[in-house]
């Protein structure tokens, strides 16, 4: 007789609102996949989890992957933008924070003796949003995963624009929590010795980032709530 494994569930964005507690353990056969349990969930929970993603401890999974007793398997909507070890060098600061972000932080982090070139982008709240007023948004995060996404986003802008030395200096930081129209959501800054690759490497971090971190916004209007609508960046259920 085979033992059933036990695995740690998290949930995200309207999935969390959808269940007494966004974290729980349940219990599987041997052998059962991410698969099987979005379809235990489904039926004991009455879950929707079509078109979401799922990550098994903090890296983006197919809904094939086989599960084992200990994991932590998160399903994750789309994300709302818009593997291997972190890299964690002097080279890279990233990080998800709920305090204001700080463009001088980044200034003081990138400004360096060999680097003839910064370059940055702040992202912030915007309003009026498709028409409507956004009085502010709330973002949620799986942090944890975030903060690793974007030390390995780091760390793959290094490898293409850093040339054989990999010279670059990156600064990533994203906000949660409740934000004011105006107020910045996220942070992205380059330095490099030449301002070709500081411009480059800025640009697409924009778009990398904000395609891939596990990041979701609710918006609040003046007549209800909605969630912004995200994207896919790995298998869908």
């Amino acid at each position: 007789m085979t033992t059933p494994l036990t695995v740690q569930v998290l949930l995200f964005a309207h999935l969390s609102r959808q269940v007494p507690q966004p974290e729980f353990s349940v219990q599987l056969p041997a052998g059962a996949t991410v698969r099987d349990l979005a379809r235990q969930l489904q039926e004991q929970h009455g879950l929707d989890l079509s078109g979401c993603m799922a990550a098994v401890n903090e890296n983006y999974a197919a809904p094939s992957t086989a599960l084992q007793a200990g994991d932590e398997v998160a399903f994750l909507p789309p994300v709302a933008g818009g593997s291997g070890e972190p890299d964690s060098g002097p080279l890279t600061f990233a990080e998800v924070t709920a305090e204001p972000l700080s463009l001088q932080a980044a200034e003081q982090f990138l400004v360096r003796p060999r680097y003839g070139a910064q370059s940055y982008f702040v992202g912030t709240v915007r309003s009026p949003n498709r028409g409507q007023a956004v009085t502010l948004i709330e973002y949620e995060a799986y942090a944890s995963m975030a903060q690793k996404v974007l030390h390995e986003a780091a760390a793959q802008a290094r490898q293409r624009f850093g040339g054989e030395d990999g010279d670059l200096a990156v600064y990533l930081v994203h906000r949660v929590g409740r934000l004011q129209p105006a107020e910045a959501s996220i942070v992205i800054g380059v330095g490099s010795p030449h301002r070709r690759a500081a411009l480059e490497a800025t640009d697409w971090l924009i778009e990398h980032v904000k395609a891939v971190i596990p990041v979701w916004k609710l918006e609040e209007l003046e007549d209800g709530q909605r969630w912004v609508e995200g994207v896919s960046p790995a298998e869908t259920l």
